[in-house]
């Protein structure tokens, strides 16, 4: 059975949208994302945490299905590797928690902490892009695109497109050949209305 590529959270996972809103979780998951298949000593390297802490929390992450063990990268009984479960991406569906409480304060928490974890790795970015060469400081981008007149549907179709233009260039990336030159690369997006929210 192939394993799902994408997982929705909506308000039956009250307790994995807790769990990843831990600041230390959500820069885990990202991690793990980023790099792929990992041990606890890598993580701990990775993050400047000790090893005891990141076995506590990756426990807690795998309590929820969010993360599970690669036991078949061991090299011994002590070693333990670990991976992100989807494969691919975690989603939310806001207005699915208009009527639970719990879950609504659980989902915007989660959307605060991936903002502050995103602004702290383009920070990261910033500060340090001038110890890149030039091609790569000036290829990397931040800016404002926008605005532009759209419906609620106008926005989830340009999303959808924009998901199936990574998904190409991802493939692209995947079947290109190993040159040092060719490095993992994150694009942040974000989208929202501007303006007063209307009346309903």
């Amino acid at each position: 059975m192939e394993e799902a590529r994408s997982r929705h959270l909506g308000p039956k996972d009250t307790g994995a949208l807790k769990a990843i809103s831990h600041p230390l979780r959500m820069r885990l998951l990202l991690a793990i994302d980023e790099i792929g298949p990992v041990t606890v000593g890598m993580l701990a390297t990775h993050l400047s945490q000790p090893v005891g802490v990141i076995s506590y929390h990756l426990r807690q992450l795998a309590a929820h299905g969010l993360v599970a063990e690669v036991p078949e990268l061991a090299r011994d009984r002590r070693e333990r590797w670990w991976r992100f479960v989807p494969t691919e991406s975690l989603s939310i569906t806001p207005s699915e928690f208009v009527d639970d409480p719990v879950g609504r304060v659980a989902s915007r928490e989660l959307m605060l902490q991936w903002i502050d974890v995103t602004a702290e790795q383009m920070r990261r970015w910033v500060e340090g892009m001038h110890a890149w060469p030039p091609d790569w400081q000036d290829a990397a981008t931040l800016g404002r695109k926008g605005p532009m007149r759209m419906t609620p549907e106008d926005m989830r179709q340009f999303d959808a497109e924009l998901e199936a233009l990574i998904e190409r260039w991802r493939s692209r990336g995947e079947e290109a050949d190993d040159s040092p030159e060719r490095r993992q690369v994150v694009f942040f997006c974000h989208a929202e209305p501007l303006g007063p929210p209307p009346a309903y």
